[in-house]
């Protein structure tokens, strides 16, 4: 199969990576002409995944008409905030004969419309139906699955027959991807998990009076909150204790790799967002999810009170211990 990947960040190039190893020729989108000449050269990425080479047969191109010409496949993994831009520019290419099944692989809600990116992708892309669109989203750190760690993860589609086809395109000894058709829940899972992370890595950064117990509340109740926010909206309750949901976060909110709680852990010790973002190479997309979250949430009517915590310790300075004592010190009521 032909597959065009919009995107050139350390899941993009995962995901690349796997299709290569599946028998699929990969070809990339890139808005970046410098980035394009520099993987097509070093066929590597330093500091997006370190240790990694990329197959000599990848291509690079910046202009999205000859990067998805043909593609009987499209995977879209730009940052949350650079899918609306993304999905124009195809969206002026040519519709082809056949429309290729198309993938959202970025987790996140628009700040602009807060909508979910697949629902962005087909806002912009008016050759493209429903029938078409998967989300893939699961507990799947880009340089675990670049090394071949084993893994599991979900392609969900309102058709059943386009995520089967993605999870056979997929699948391999090292990643197995499960089907589903609950869209909504799975990828608000994807999203919103990056919001509780940044709790977590604030627990982490804190140190004193936090532990293994307070991560493990966090956690638990931070996916009873997604999962309010999910059914609110239409999605499968069952969807948050599988892989897109309880999985997501327990690897997010504990994992070293993660960016998000990273970007947590270091508004724990005492540095500003503004400080932490600085001095980062990769995009944390629950920052600007927690934003989105936080305004779908009030314009749902759903009690997220672990969102509005980060919100504000993000936002408007509050300090983040503070934050938690006054999550501690809710009402007291059945779980």
């Amino acid at each position: 199969m032909k597959v065009s990947i919009l995107g050139t960040g350390s899941w993009g190039l995962a995901l690349g990576k796997v299709l290569h190893g599946n028998g699929h020729s990969v070809s990339f989108w890139t808005p970046s002409i410098a980035e394009a000449e520099y993987l097509a050269k070093k066929r590597e990425y330093k500091d997006k995944l370190p240790g990694i080479m990329l197959p000599e047969e990848f291509k690079y191109s910046t202009d999205m008409a000859t990067a998805t010409e043909d593609a009987e496949m499209l995977v879209f993994v730009v940052p949350s905030q650079f899918i609306e831009s993304t999905a124009q520019l195809l969206g002026k290419c040519r519709a082809p004969k056949k429309i290729p099944i198309t993938v959202s692989a970025t987790k996140g809600i628009s700040e602009r419309s807060l909508k979910r990116m697949s629902e962005v992708i087909l806002a912009h892309v008016q050759w493209l139906s429903e029938e078409e669109i998967v989300v893939f989203s699961g507990p799947t750190h880009a340089e675990e699955v670049a090394r071949e760690v084993y893994t599991a993860i979900v392609a969900a589609s309102k058709n059943e027959y386009s995520a089967k086809v993605v999870q056979e395109t997929f699948s391999n000894k090292s990643l197995r991807v499960y089907t589903s058709q609950d869209l909504i829940g799975v990828e608000l899972c994807g999203s919103v998990k990056n919001v509780i992370a940044i709790a977590g890595g604030i627990v982490d950064g804190l140190g004193h009076g936090m532990g293994d117990n307070t991560k493990a509340a966090l956690i638990t109740r931070g996916i009873a909150e997604i999962r309010r926010l999910g059914e609110a909206l239409g999605a499968n309750p069952h969807t948050f204790s599988g892989l897109a949901g309880i999985g997501d976060l327990i690897v997010t909110c504990m994992s070293q790799h993660s960016r998000n709680r990273f970007v947590g852990e270091q508004i724990g010790k005492g540095k500003s967002l503004n400080e932490v973002l600085a001095h980062m190479k990769m995009v944390a997309e629950g920052v600007p999810t927690t934003r989105s979250t936080y305004a779908l949430a009030q314009m749902s009517g759903v009690e997220m009170p672990i969102v509005n915590a980060i919100y504000e310790t993000l936002f408007n300075n509050k300090n983040p211990k503070e934050a938690i004592d006054e999550l501690m010190a809710r009402e007291l009521k059945a779980e």
